[in-house]
């Protein structure tokens, strides 16, 4: 049997599931669609994984498959998401550097490619004759969008997060960009202390961001930037209603598979 290059369809499946996709689940699925023996469509994943195009991945006891990470991939028009050992040299692109582990992310779940397509265009695409001289991402995980907001032009990052495997990894990926100089990495809780900040950048659930809103518009000084990820689109309205309360004026929201993003300025 001849296998064609069906990466796009398969890809285009795992893109469109809102939930994780079963090797199982995903043969069937690309069977009915190419009308194809469900055999026919394992061969073309045992291809596609032996090309570094799909991966497995185990949790829990579980497999998945998973759009590879094991090259380059294009996340946004600015942002160029890379493993550590496949850079691909191109000076134009904000590539940004990651180390698989505990917190990695290959920028292709909804709420991290939704923060990055907010900054992309809040300080790139839009060309702001002046970036945010000092950010905070708060909730850092990976690091990956710390990296994006002193990649896209900001000074400097505060890259806050209570989990101390995610210090640590985010800590490894700021070192992988030898952005050490330019980004912190702590452990600590976010309070009044920490500012003042230009951008406040979140990604988290819906209850935390309420929580949070009177802390950044506290610790924000005008004009800032406020880009808020990790929502469900049915929490958006509320969410924004609450920041508007507290004086901020929505500026961008998107939705993506169930997931919403937002950006505020004050």
């Amino acid at each position: 049997m001849t296998i064609p290059p069906f990466e796009e369809t398969v890809l285009g499946i795992l893109n469109a599931s809102e939930t994780r996709v079963t090797p199982r689940d995903l043969a069937l699925k690309l069977a009915r669609k190419l009308r194809i023996t469900a055999g026919e469509a394992r061969k073309i994943l045992k291809r596609l994984v032996a090309d570094g195009e799909i991966a497995y991945s185990y949790d829990f006891g579980a497999t998945h498959v998973e759009p590879s990470f094991s090259k380059p991939v294009q996340v946004t028009d600015h942002f160029i998401l890379s493993p550590w050992d496949s850079k691909t040299n191109d000076d134009q692109a904000h590539e940004i550097i990651i180390s698989p582990g505990i917190s990695f992310g290959s920028g292709r779940h909804p709420t991290t490619r939704l923060c990055l397509e907010a900054i992309d265009g809040t300080l790139l695409t839009a060309q702001r004759p002046a970036g945010p001289r000092r950010a905070a991402d708060v909730g850092t995980g990976s690091g990956v969008l710390a990296l994006a907001l002193v990649k896209a032009g900001c000074d400097t990052c505060l890259g806050l997060d209570t989990d101390l495997n995610c210090v640590s990894e985010a800590a490894r990926n700021v070192a992988l960009n030898r952005l050490e100089h330019r980004i912190e990495v702590t452990g600590e809780l976010l309070d009044i202390s920490h500012g003042p900040f230009d951008l406040v950048c979140a990604n988290l659930r819906y209850p935390t961001l309420r929580q949070l809103a009177p802390l950044f518009y506290e610790i924000t000084r005008p004009p800032a930037t406020v880009i808020l990820s990790g929502i469900r689109t049915w929490e958006l309205d509320d969410l924004m209603d609450r920041y508007a309360h507290l004086g901020f004026t929505s500026t961008w929201s998107r939705s993506e598979k169930g997931w919403s993003a937002a950006v505020f300025q004050k």
